[in-house]
């Protein structure tokens, strides 16, 4: 990841990559700490696919060991951030909501090593979400958002890796699963990465990274307000603050100015909560990943305990005349909801 610093603390887990006389790549720490990298061998790999681009990354699918997988090519990251996502993603080890590690590769030609990873038949969940054609009902948004919670606390809990990059193009669909992926960004917990630059997908993105005014460091905190984000998405399967369409400073300026998108009507009630919990300014007030855990669990995935109160304020807004004095400081052009609640659209 750019601009990791790593403190003395986090010394005893510097990683580096070795070749040994097998043939094998090793992830080195201390002396309590060896991994395995396994070292695919490209003759092994059949079927290879056309290349599509993703982000910094190059990707071929092929069958390997009679499976399809995924290589992931590092063509566009420099050796540091190639060798950081091929650490970190190998500490990572076995779960059922991330991607699968199986080992790395390199391509004929190619001098740095690719990924070799589980191969997703669903694609991210960005683009499932934008699908209009297929029903996602509460009960499976419910369990993507459990699913994706599981991943993140296997991270901050058992692993100390922040992932510093969710949004939901780094989450994928697996036989109806969910699995976070891309670890080119995360960073373990005991290291010091700060706010020198800014990265990521705008509305994702910790507002205190976005400050460049202030110093501020990546934590875990982080990665609960991009759950936040993700959490409203999962309801809305809207692009937050429209980013896709609009200039990513004037999305900038809206969050770090405290505004965030407004719930989605027949939402449930403890769903909403937690999500605008997630997504404060201030990180103190966002709750840890045990804490999103603990309260997803206590909502029912059956018994959809909705919010009426849009539901309401619409059935009134039939009877309320434009001009009426209560509304006479909104703006004509603005959203029901801003006219409802006399508040620029975005703002909560």
């Amino acid at each position: 990841m750019k601009n990791c610093a790593t403190t003395q603390e986090a010394d005893i887990y510097m990683l580096r990559l070795e070749e040994n006389t097998n043939d094998s790549l090793k992830i080195l720490s201390d002396d309590k700490i060896l991994q395995i990298v396994q070292r695919l061998e490209p003759r092994d790999f059949e079927n290879f696919s056309e290349i599509t681009s993703e982000g910094t990354a190059f990707i071929h699918i092929v069958v390997w060991k009679n499976t399809k997988v995924v290589i992931k090519k590092l063509a566009k990251s420099s050796m540091k951030e190639a060798i950081n996502e091929i650490c970190l993603t190998g500490l990572i080890g076995p779960n059922p909501n991330i991607i699968l590690f199986y080992g790395v590769t390199k391509l004929e030609d190619e001098e740095k090593y690719s990924l070799v990873l589980e191969y997703a038949d669903g694609g991210t969940l960005g683009t499932f979400l934008r699908d209009y054609t297929i029903t996602f009902k509460w009960e499976k948004q419910l369990r993507f958002a459990k699913d994706i919670t599981s991943a993140i606390l296997w991270l901050h809990v058992k692993k100390g890796i922040i992932h510093g990059d969710l949004h939901p193009n780094n989450i994928l669909i697996h036989k109806d699963t969910v699995k976070l992926v891309d670890f080119g960004r995360s960073c373990l917990k005991v290291s010091k990465c700060y706010n020198t630059e800014v990265w990521g997908v705008i509305p994702y993105v910790d507002p205190k990274m976005l400050n460049r005014e202030t110093s501020y460091m990546l934590n875990e905190k982080s990665d609960i307000y991009s759950l936040g984000v993700i959490f409203w998405e999962l309801i809305s399967r809207s692009f937050p603050f429209n980013y896709e369409t609009r200039d990513n400073h004037d999305v900038m300026l809206e969050i770090l100015n405290g505004k965030r998108e407004k719930p989605i009507p027949n939402t449930n009630v403890k769903f909403i909560e937690l999500y605008q919990k997630c997504w404060e300014h201030e990180p103190d007030k966002r709750p840890d990943i045990c804490q999103v855990d603990s309260d997803l669990s206590s909502i029912d995935s059956e018994n959809n305990n909705v919010s009426t109160v849009y539901s309401k304020e619409r059935e009134t807004i039939k009877k309320i005349e434009i001009e009426d004095s209560d509304l006479s400081n909104c703006d004509k052009d603005c959203d029901l909801n801003a006219i409802l609640t006399c508040q620029d659209p975005f703002l909560l």
